[in-house]
């Protein structure tokens, strides 16, 4: 009897202790599930600095790059890393103080046998809301890792979107960039940070590793990526050379114009005329074309002449933003020295050249040996000075054989053939014929004839043109508008 008393005693002591003590187990689990649950927030918190800013992951000072990392490139994944490791020094702070309080509330040596029950209780529970906690922190570091990786999947793949749409668009529109400088090719330009109190200057913004729509200079301005998000509004420097680019640049078709004959044949005068006639529909793309062009104003009307081009000078493009019934282009003329055209390797250096679209072949009369022999020796000398060296036959096989040389396929390009000087030729006998047939007195009356077939034979579009040197700001020669306007024709100004 007394043993049977004695198990039905433990039975409905165990059946208490079971009954009490899932309870106890379920809520102390909660309570650490709880607790962890906190530590992490708590962790998060301090990472992301905000109750705790000496624990948030420093922001690296940009070096090479002056624009800080967007945040899915790299501070994103240095977060991740900070929270876990604060993570886990608050969850080991916490297993800490409840391993004190466990032994401090239900495991000293005076306790008795019901209050160590208990704990017992609470130190399944306790593991067991560990173990829970652990587990879901496992799969919250998982789902986190898993949304970091998904977004940064999103943001390259959007990254390439952008810059292909980008590509595409210019590439649509026939786009291309050249540095008037320096004469590259340039894929994409450095930009100078628009804020007026940085000297930062971004060698390539498109969307990356530094911004994706925006990118953020190193003092804190947001600068667009693109140029259909308006990176063409900031200043634009070439990467090659460091010079300021044409204002608009990449923003519309270029037309890169050489001029080409020898020393003294009238380029320069012809280059300003074509400006000059410009003018009216277009602007100065830049600073020193625009300080150029007043320049050979001043010296024309005070001195009567410009200023000699410098073969040592280095040869930037005279750029404008031309506007024509909706259509925008961006033209380059350039004017090189005639010294170039009698040096090959000169004229092999000459970039510009390789991208030319359409080019004038400017001719002096007085350099045509049947047009100065048929001259007596009062006009000879009088015309002596600004008669050019070389004949043009000679320049034009020059700059055939070089353009040849450098890969250009002269049949896809224009020329179009000035012969100046129409001031100084008018009375000469020589000269009759000249403006009903410029093409005809060349090729029959002055014995061009060679040069004329192997300008044809060689360019797609050929023209002539006869022109003159007098340089009136009022009243450009109507020869000068009608070459420029069957230049830009092609392509597609009216």
């Amino acid at each position: 009897m007394p043993l049977l008393f004695t198990i039905a005693w433990y039975l409905l002591v165990g059946a208490a202790f079971l009954i009490l003590g899932i309870p106890l187990i379920i809520i102390t689990s909660g309570v650490i599930l709880v607790r962890c649950a906190g530590a992490y927030l708590k962790a998060s918190g301090q990472a992301l600095g905000v109750r705790r800013p000496d624990a948030s992951v420093p922001v690296p000072e940009p070096r090479d790059v002056p624009a800080h990392v967007h945040y899915l490139s790299g501070p994103a994944g240095r977060d991740l890393q900070q929270v876990a490791l604060l993570t886990a020094q608050e969850t080991k702070r916490q297993a800490d103080l409840t391993r004190s309080w466990l032994k401090r509330e239900f495991f000293q040596f005076s306790m008795s046998s019901y209050r160590k029950a208990v704990g017992v209780l609470v130190t399944v529970g306790t593991v067991g809301g560990a173990a829970i906690s652990g587990l879901v922190m496992i799969f919250v570091a998982l789902g986190a890792l898993l949304v970091w990786g998904l977004l940064f999947v999103l943001g390259k793949s959007l990254l390439y979107l952008l810059r292909g749409v980008d590509s595409a668009l210019s590439h649509l529109r026939g786009i291309k960039l050249t540095c008037p400088s320096c004469h590259h090719r340039v894929v994409y330009p450095a930009y100078d940070c628009p804020n007026p109190e940085c000297t930062h200057r971004h060698e390539d913004v498109r969307p990356g590793r530094y911004g994706l729509l925006r990118r953020t200079c190193a003092c804190g301005y947001r600068m667009p990526t693109l140029l259909v998000l308006g990176s063409h509004r900031m200043t634009a420097y070439c990467p090659h050379c460091h010079a300021a680019m044409a204002s608009g640049a990449g923003t519309a078709r270029e037309i890169v114009m050489p001029m080409l004959g020898a020393t003294s044949a009238g380029k320069t005068r012809m280059m300003l005329a074509l400006a000059e006639t410009l003018l009216p529909r277009a602007t100065p793309a830049d600073v020193p074309t625009g300080n150029a062009l007043a320049e050979m104003r001043e010296a024309l009307q005070v001195r009567g002449a410009t200023r000699k081009t410098i073969a040592e000078d280095a040869v930037r493009a005279y750029s404008f933003n031309l506007t024509a019934n909706r259509v925008r282009r961006l033209v380059h003329i350039y004017d090189p020295p005639g010294e170039d055209f009698s040096d090959s390797a000169r004229l092999q250096a000459r970039r510009f050249l390789r991208g030319a679209h359409a080019f004038v072949l400017v001719i002096d009369p007085f350099a045509i040996p049947d047009v100065w022999n048929s001259l007596d020796p009062a006009t000879q000398q009088r015309y002596r000075a600004i008669r050019s060296a070389q004949p043009p036959s000679y320049i034009f096989e020059q700059v055939l054989d070089n353009l040849t040389g450098m890969g250009v396929r002269t049949a896809d390009k224009a020329l179009a053939v000035a012969v100046t000087k129409s001031d100084l030729t008018a009375g000469l006998p020589i000269g009759d014929g000249i403006d009903d047939d410029v093409r005809g007195w060349l090729r029959d009356r002055v014995g061009m004839a060679n040069m004329v077939r192997s300008i044809e034979k060689s360019f797609g579009e050929v023209r002539y043109f006869h022109t003159t040197a007098v340089f009136d700001p009022g009243a450009t020669d109507p020869n000068v508008h009608e070459l420029l306007g069957w230049t830009l024709r092609r392509y597609g100004v009216n």
